[in-house]
């Protein structure tokens, strides 16, 4: 049986940010709201919860999945280096839906990263996102909250349609405003790279990146 936790959207109570973390801790995957969508999150580093993950949306196996982190501190802990082109876009869009390309560590697992050695990574703006992170002390995964190839989840009644009872927990924090999900780039090479146009416009992107 799927648990529900009611929580504020805004001021998240931390009884209940703890609650769903110990989930996530116990290797479970639990549904959260972020500043785009519901998203599914999971401790990245056990590999029987990632496997949940891509079981749960069907999802194939090669695909990468993006993940949270909650400062520079946890990002340098699983990333090879911080471009300096990637600073820039950093400070000016995190936390917020930026999700930027970086090299990972060997340490990293595999199984979320792209064939060339790639993950996704952002801040999230979303105060539950942000305060789920922070309590789990570790990244989450981000993937969004539906089956693969079917549209996003907007509120609790969307993850249930998809998952009925298969998720140890969903936070609901009410409904969700429809989104393109969060913008991609990378910037790995000299030059930056568009992989996804979403939340923030690709020109507000580029102006930035020119400037750094």
């Amino acid at each position: 049986m799927t648990e529900i936790i009611q929580i504020s959207p805004k001021v998240p109570e931390a009884e209940a940010v703890a609650k769903a973390a110990d989930f996530i801790l116990k290797g479970e995957v639990v549904a959260y709201p972020t500043e785009t969508i519901y998203g599914l999150g999971t401790d990245v580093f056990s590999k029987k919860a990632i496997k949940k993950i891509y079981d749960l949306k069907s999802r194939d196996y090669g695909l990468p999945i993006s993940v949270l982190v909650a400062n520079g501190s946890m990002l340098r802990d699983i990333v090879d280096e911080i471009p300096e082109r990637a600073v820039a876009l950093m400070r000016r869009f995190w936390p917020g839906p930026l999700t930027i390309l970086f090299h990972v560590k060997d340490s990293f697992p595999k199984s979320l990263v792209t064939n060339t050695g790639k993950i996704g990574v952002r801040v999230s703006s979303h105060p539950v996102a942000a305060a789920l992170v922070a309590k789990v002390g570790r990244p989450l995964t981000t993937t969004s909250a539906n089956l693969s190839g079917f549209p996003p989840s907007l509120n609790v009644k969307h993850i249930r349609k998809y998952f009925e009872n298969r998720l140890a927990c969903i936070i609901d924090a009410g409904e969700q405003e429809p989104s393109r999900g969060s913008t991609v780039v990378d910037v790995t090479d000299e030059t930056m790279r568009i992989i996804r146009d979403g939340a923030i416009p690709a020109d507000e992107v580029i102006r930035c990146f020119q400037k750094s």
